[in-house]
C-alpha cells in the first residue's frame, strides 16, 4: 500500500532486502550510477530512479528525492553502506518530512570524534586512548610511543590500512608500505582522507552488535555476531576472514548483557536517531572495550542474523525509523557463519581450488563470489573488499567456529600451487611478461622506483636501500618459513648483490656471490682475466701521479669507478693535461684504452647453461665520456667474428661462475683480438633487453625466473629480423624528426625538458627512436642503418 514503503540510498546486495519484501514493504532503490558487482539481482529489484552520488548532495538530488516521496510517500529512508551515510543525512535533513531519520550520522564518519563521545559516556567500556597523528610526526616521536599500538585511518571504515604496530621498525615499515597506498586509495575520493589515528591496542576476540534506532531515540539491540580476523588466522591485519552466530559468549548471561549495554551507551554517545547502527568490539581480559560505530548495517550482518535467529534485520530497520512496532520472532538460535577468505597477494581470479575438500568440511551449504573471471583479486591491504562467501551452518558454536576456521588451512585460491619468486629491484619490464600471471612475485622496491603496475601485480616490500638486507630479509625469512620461496633474483645494478645474499640466508636458488663481485668490481674482473689471452693492463688508481705514471707507461687509457656500470665517471686519459680536472675518491680503476669497434654480447645463463642470443652493435660519442649513442641488433658481423666474440664471452661466463640469469658483456674487437670492457649479470639496459626480445622472442627476465621457478612459458614468437635504437641530441625548442621512415618507428620517447643541454653520462640523454624491421626489409633497413651511422648526429655527437 502506499506508505509502506521505504528508500534505499545508493545501492542494496542480495540478502539485505528480502525481509523488507517479506514484510510487504514497498522497496525503493534510488541507484547510484556508479557500476559495482555487489548489487541486487534486477530481475528482483529494480532502481525507481538512478543518480550520480560522486556529484554530492545538492539541488537536483534534492528535487528527485522529493518527488519521489510525493509519489510513493516512503516513510523511512535506509543506508547499506558506508559510503552513502553522509549524503542520507543531507538528504533526510533537506526535506521537511524526512528530517527526523538519519539524524547525527555523520558523526560516526570522524573516528575521532567518536572516540572523543565514547570518552565523555560514563560507561568506562566506551573509553579508548586515541589521539590523531601525522605520518611525520610519528617518525620523528617513534622511541616515545607506547608499543603495541593501533594506526588506522581516520575516516575508513573496516579494517581498511588498519595495522597493530609493536615497535619502531613497524611504524618505519607501514610508513614505507601501507602510508603510500593509504594515500594512493583515497586520491580523488571526496570524504576519505589520509588522516591517521593512533590508538591503544585491544587485544582480544571481535565481536558486533547491530541496533534499530528510532526517531526518538529508542534503541533495539540484536544478537551478537563474532568475527574471526585476521590476526586470528595468523595473517597480518585486521580483515573480516569469517562472521557467525550465535556468539561464544551466549552462554555467559552477565557478560552478553554488558556488550549489549556498551552498543547502546556508544549509540547514544553519538545521538544517533532514526537510523541503524553496527557497533563493533572487542573483548579484552577485562570486559568488552568500544572499537567504533558505523551508521548503517554491519557487512553481511543482516543475512547472517536472519539465517542464525530467524530475525529481518533490514525489515526492523524499516520499521524503527517508521515508528511501527519491531517484529522479533523468538526462534531458536541455529549456528550459521560466512567465511570470505583474502588472497595473501594480488592475484588474476580464476575460481576457487580445492572445491570438492571445502564442500567435505562439516556444515557447508555453498559458495559464491562477487568477481568476474580474470580480474584482480588481493589482499585487503591492497584496498580490496570482499569477494569470495562461504557458508556453513553448524550443530552448535564451537563446530561452526571449527568448519571456518578449516577454510583458512586450504589454498582456496591456489597460490601454494604457483612457485613464490622474489625480485630485488627493477622496472616493469622484469616483472611484466607472457606468463608473469602464473608466478608468485614478491618485489624488494625502493619507494622511488616503485610503479602503478608494480602495485598491482607484485606482493611489494618497500625499503629505502636495495642494500638494506637487515631491514628486509628478517620479513621475507618468516614469510620463507610460512610458504617457501623457490628463488630470487634481480636484474638491476643495485641488487645484484643484495639477491645473492639473500639467497644464500634463505638456502634458495640464486646466482652466486662470486659471480656477482667478479663482475660488479671492475679490479676483481681484471685479475679474473690477468692469464688468459684477454688481459688487459689495469690497477688501482687514487691520485693523478698514479694515473700519469700508468699512461706513460702503456699509452690512452680510461678511468673509471671500481665499482658501477654505464657511462658515470668515465674519463678517456692520453696525457697529463687530460688528468687536470678528474676528480679521484680512491674507489677507481685504470686502464688500457682498448682499440676495436665496440660491441655488447646478450647471453642467459640456466642453471650454468650458457647460451648467446645475440651481439649488439654499440655506438658511442667517443672520449672523453663515452656516452652510449645507439645500439644495433644483431649486429651485421661476419661469421668469423661472431666466433671470436661468443667463444670469448662463453669462456668468461665460466670463469664467473654465473649460474643463474642474463649477462649484458661489452667487448671490442680489433681484428682478431677481442678485448673485456667489462660484463653485468644483468640484461642491457638502454632497451636492449627489448630488442634481444623483439628479434629473438627470448624474454631474459621470464626466461630467468621461469626456469628458476621450475615452471613452462608460453611461446614467444619473434615480433622483428632486425631492431636499431638511436639517442638524439636535440637543440633547445627542437622538434626533432625520426631518422628512418614511420613504417620501421616503433617507439619515440623524448624528454624536452633536457633538450639543448650537453650529454656527459647515459641519464643526460634528451630521448631516443626505436626501431623495427621484418625479415622482407631487412636490406633495406640496413642500408638506411648504414646511411644514418656516418651522420654525427647520431654516431658521434658532442658532450661537451
Amino acid at each position: 500500500m502506499k506508505g509502506n514503503a521505504c528508500l534505499i540510498i545508493g545501492n542494496v546486495r542480495e540478502g539485505e532486502y528480502e525481509g523488507l519484501l517479506a514484510d510487504g514493504v514497498e522497496v525503493l532503490l534510488l541507484a547510484d550510477t556508479k557500476p559495482t558487482a555487489k548489487i541486487a539481482d534486477a530481475s528482483h529489484l529494480q532502481p525507481v530512479a538512478r543518480y550520480d552520488f560522486s556529484k554530492g548532495y545538492g539541488e537536483e538530488l534534492r528535487q528527485l528525492v522529493a518527488a519521489l516521496h510525493t509519489e510513493y510517500a516512503f516513510t523511512s529512508v535506509l543506508n547499506f553502506r558506508e559510503s552513502y551515510v553522509a549524503v542520507s543525512e543531507q538528504i533526510c535533513q533537506g526535506h521537511p518530512a524526512l528530517r527526523h531519520l538519519q539524524r547525527h550520522v555523520s558523526r560516526t564518519l570522524d573516528k575521532l570524534q567518536q572516540r572523543a563521545c565514547f570518552n565523555a559516556s560514563a560507561n568506562r567500556d566506551l573509553h579508548v586512548t586515541s589521539r590523531r597523528a601525522t605520518m611525520e610526526a610519528l617518525l620523528q616521536q617513534a622511541d616515545a610511543l607506547s608499543w603495541p599500538c593501533v594506526l588506522k585511518p581516520a575516516s575508513l571504515y573496516s579494517s581498511l590500512f588498519v595495522k597493530c604496530l609493536h615497535s619502531a621498525q613497524d611504524l618505519a615499515r607501514y610508513a614505507l608500505e601501507e602510508w603510500p597506498e593509504l594515500q594512493a586509495y583515497v586520491a580523488g575520493k571526496s570524504r576519505e582522507t589520509s588522516e591517521l589515528l593512533l590508538e591503544e591496542y585491544l587485544s582480544g576476540s571481535n565481536h558486533s552488535i547491530d541496533c534499530a534506532i528510532t526517531p526518538d531515540g529508542e534503541i533495539t539491540t540484536f544478537p551478537i555476531v563474532d568475527v574471526i580476523a585476521g590476526v586470528d588466522i595468523q595473517r597480518p591485519d585486521f580483515h573480516h576472514f569469517a562472521r557467525y552466530s550465535p556468539s561464544t559468549l551466549q552462554s555467559n548471561e552477565e557478560m552478553v548483557a554488558r556488550c549489549h549495554r556498551l552498543a547502546r551507551d556508544a549509540v547514544a554517545a553519538l545521538g544517533l536517531r532514526g537510523t541503524f547502527a553496527h557497533v563493533e568490539f572487542i573483548l579484552t581480559a577485562a570486559g568488552p572495550r568500544i572499537l567504533e560505530v558505523g551508521a548503517r548495517p554491519g557487512g553481511s550482518r543482516i543475512y547472517v542474523i536472519r539465517q542464525a535467529w530467524g530475525i529481518a534485520m533490514d525489515a526492523c530497520y524499516h520499521r524503527a525509523l517508521s515508528g511501527q512496532p519491531l517484529r522479533l520472532p523468538e526462534t531458536p538460535a541455529s549456528a550459521f557463519g560466512i567465511a570470505t577468505p583474502f588472497a595473501r597477494h594480488n592475484i588474476v581470479w580464476q575460481g576457487l581450488r580445492h572445491e570438492a575438500q571445502i564442500r567435505r568440511i562439516a556444515g557447508f551449504q555453498q559458495w559464491y563470489a562477487w568477481v568476474e573471471p580474470g580480474a584482480t583479486i588481493g589482499p585487503v591491504g591492497n584496498g580490496f573488499q570482499n569477494y569470495v562467501y562461504i557458508e556453513f551452518r553448524g550443530a552448535d558454536t564451537a563446530a561452526l567456529r571449527e568448519s571456518l576456521l578449516q577454510v583458512a588451512q586450504i589454498d582456496v585460491y591456489g597460490e601454494r600451487e604457483r612457485p613464490a619468486v622474489i625480485v630485488v629491484g627493477g622496472r616493469d619490464s622484469s616483472i611484466n611478461w607472457p606468463g608473469s600471471a602464473e608466478i608468485d612475485v614478491t618485489l624488494i622496491q625502493t619507494p622511488a622506483q616503485l610503479t602503478p603496475y608494480q602495485r598491482q601485480h607484485a606482493e611489494v616490500l618497500l625499503t629505502e636501500r636495495l642494500d638494506d638486507l637487515a631491514h628486509w630479509l628478517p620479513i621475507l625469512q618468516e614469510r620463507h618459513r610460512q610458504r617457501p620461496f623457490s628463488a630470487i633474483v634481480s636484474f638491476n645494478e643495485l641488487g645484484l648483490m643484495p639477491a645473492a645474499l639473500a639467497g644464500e640466508q634463505l638456502g634458495i636458488c640464486h646466482n652466486p656471490r662470486r659471480s656477482v663481485e667478479q663482475s660488479r668490481d671492475k679490479l676483481l674482473f681484471r685479475q679474473l682475466l690477468v692469464d688468459g689471452p684477454w688481459a688487459l693492463p689495469a690497477s688501482r688508481v687514487d691520485d693523478r701521479a698514479q694515473a700519469l705514471a700508468f699512461v706513460q707507461r702503456h699509452g690512452a687509457s680510461i678511468i673509471k669507478p671500481i665499482a658501477g656500470s654505464g657511462s658515470q665517471g668515465i674519463y678517456a686519459v692520453n696525457n697529463e693535461q687530460d688528468l687536470r680536472d678528474i676528480p679521484f675518491d680512491g674507489n677507481q680503476q685504470i686502464e688500457a684504452f682498448a682499440r676495436g669497434e665496440e660491441f655488447s654480447v646478450e647471453t642467459l645463463s640456466l642453471d650454468g647453461e650458457h647460451r648467446l642470443l645475440g651481439i649488439t652493435r654499440k655506438y658511442t660519442t667517443g672520449a672523453p665520456h663515452y656516452v652510449e649513442t645507439g645500439h644495433d641488433f644483431p649486429a651485421p658481423l661476419a661469421p668469423e667474428d661472431e666466433r671470436l666474440i661468443a667463444e670469448a664471452v662463453l669462456w668468461l661466463l665460466q670463469a664467473l661462475g654465473h649460474r643463474w640469469g642474463p649477462a649484458h658483456t661489452e667487448v671490442k674487437l680489433d681484428g682478431q683480438r677481442v678485448q673485456f670492457i667489462e660484463t653485468q649479470t644483468r640484461f642491457g639496459g638502454d632497451q636492449i633487453w627489448e630488442m634481444v626480445w623483439g628479434v629473438t622472442g627470448v624474454h631474459q627476465a621470464a626466461a630467468t625466473i621461469a626456469a628458476m621457478a621450475k615452471t613452462a612459458l608460453p611461446a614467444t614468437p619473434a615480433a622483428y629480423q632486425r631492431m636499431s635504437i638511436r639517442f638524439l641530441n636535440a637543440a633547445e625548442g627542437a622538434a626533432p624528426q625520426a631518422p628512418l621512415p614511420a613504417g620501421w618507428l616503433i617507439r619515440t620517447s623524448l624528454q624536452p625538458e633536457k633538450f639543448g643541454r650537453p650529454v656527459r653520462c647515459s641519464s643526460e640523454r634528451h630521448g631516443y627512436w626505436l626501431f623495427g624491421c621484418q625479415a622482407s626489409d631487412e636490406t633495406a633497413f640496413l642500408a638506411a642503418l648504414a646511411d644514418m651511422n656516418v651522420n654525427p648526429q647520431f654516431s658521434e655527437y658532442s658532450d661537451e
